[in-house]
């Protein structure tokens, strides 16, 4: 199962874009430390302002079941269920 987080750090809410990176780079050493892999992205607004964005994906292991030793009658599990016919034919009920 993968993680992603994606966060934008906008250039007008921070003031200038110094300020703006280094949110960034805080919050992105910050997902790092919790074992994210962290790439970005500067991208600009339709007036020009820029848009720092941070994507952080994390790859969550699954575990494997433990190996539980096969007994001999699990081992019969493998082969194929033959189901014997029924001649029977339906009974009903008169009344």
């Amino acid at each position: 199962m993968t993680t992603t987080i994606q966060e934008t750090f906008l250039e007008l809410d921070w003031g200038d874009e110094e300020q703006a990176r280094q949110a960034r780079a805080a919050r992105a050493a910050q997902l790092q430390e919790e074992g994210y892999m962290c790439t970005y992205q500067n991208l600009y607004t339709v007036y020009g302002y820029r848009v720092f964005l941070l994507e952080a994906t994390k790859l969550e292991s699954i575990e494997e079941p433990s190996s539980i030793p096969q007994s001999s009658s699990s081992k019969t599990r493998d082969r194929p269920v033959l189901r014997q016919r029924r001649n029977h034919l339906p009974s009903f009920e008169e009344r």
